[in-house]
């Protein structure tokens, strides 16, 4: 009985050439296309919650800008009163950073809340406004007598 040399690799592989068998170039790959694709993916996930962060700021500037008109608009409300409702409400919520409003108007009362959403990269800023316009509310009489 005749003995085989013994080799560790299998005879019936071939190598390229460049002396290397197939296989021993792919090894490696998956690591380099993970450094690749992570990043990528890690920056698609924070854009979204940047996204979504920015979105709940803007709720929450017009939400605020809206309970300030409420009460600014009310029979005996005043434009005081509808800025410190305002200013009440988006000093609640987190998400709505430096907010302040301004109320302005007359008989149509336009009332502005502006702050900056939460950033998840330093330095970046970004700047959220809305505004709720109406008309302010009151009672008015007829001047002439109707059909009885």
């Amino acid at each position: 009985m005749t003995a085989r040399p013994h080799s560790h690799a299998p005879q019936h592989r071939r190598r390229d050439g460049r002396g290397f068998r197939r296989r021993d170039r792919d090894r490696g790959s998956a690591t380099v296309a993970v450094a690749i694709t992570f990043p990528a993916v890690g920056l698609l996930f924070l854009a979204l919650a940047q996204a979504v962060m920015v979105a709940v700021a803007r709720e929450v500037a017009l939400a605020a800008a809206q309970e300030g008109l409420r009460v600014a608009r009310a029979r005996h409300g005043t434009r005081h009163q509808g800025h410190a409702a305002a200013q009440a409400f988006a000093r609640r919520e987190p998400v709505l950073q430096t907010p302040t409003v301004t109320v302005s108007g007359g008989t149509t009362l336009a009332v502005r809340v502006t702050g900056h959403a939460p950033s998840l990269l330093p330095g970046v800023h970004i700047a959220v406004a809305r505004t709720a316009r109406g008309a302010r509310e009151r009672f008015t009489t007829p001047t002439s007598p109707g059909p009885p």
